[in-house]
């Protein structure tokens, strides 16, 4: 099984960072870009699982680039964030394909409990005791 790749769009380099450490220690393979429009112009290479989006980076652009997420990488899940909980925003967020919408500052825990939806986590191996020894 591929493991699962998560793509981070985030400018504050210590929530990056942060989210980088909470991935990778959870298996997730991460990429982190601190730019918008680097991550579109290499979403088709890397065909995240995951994208997770900070509206706030993306500004006015932050619509056009959840669609070109979308085209992109149809199977991708798209996480959105923002500092503001504006619901007309969130709606917006929704219909531009984001399957959810956190409010910063957020725990970690609802982000991985979408993530386990989306890609639940593997079971624990069963090891065989030899019990000739």
């Amino acid at each position: 099984m591929k493991p699962t790749s998560v793509m981070i769009v985030e400018y504050n380099t210590d929530l990056c960072d942060t989210l980088r450490h909470a991935f990778e220690d959870r298996g997730y393979i991460t990429w982190t870009f601190p730019n918008p429009d680097i991550a579109v112009s290499v979403f088709s290479t890397i065909q995240p699982a995951v994208i997770v989006l900070d509206l706030d980076v993306a500004g006015s652009q932050a619509f056009e680039m959840m669609e070109a997420c979308k085209v992109q990488c149809p199977e991708a899940s798209l996480i959105v964030k923002s500092g503001t909980a504006d619901s007309a925003r969130m709606q917006k967020a929704k219909e531009h394909g984001a399957e959810a919408f956190l409010v910063k500052p957020y725990a970690l825990a609802p982000l991985f409990e979408i993530l386990d939806r989306k890609v639940p986590p593997k079971p624990p191996a069963i090891i065989p005791i030899n019990q000739a020894a």
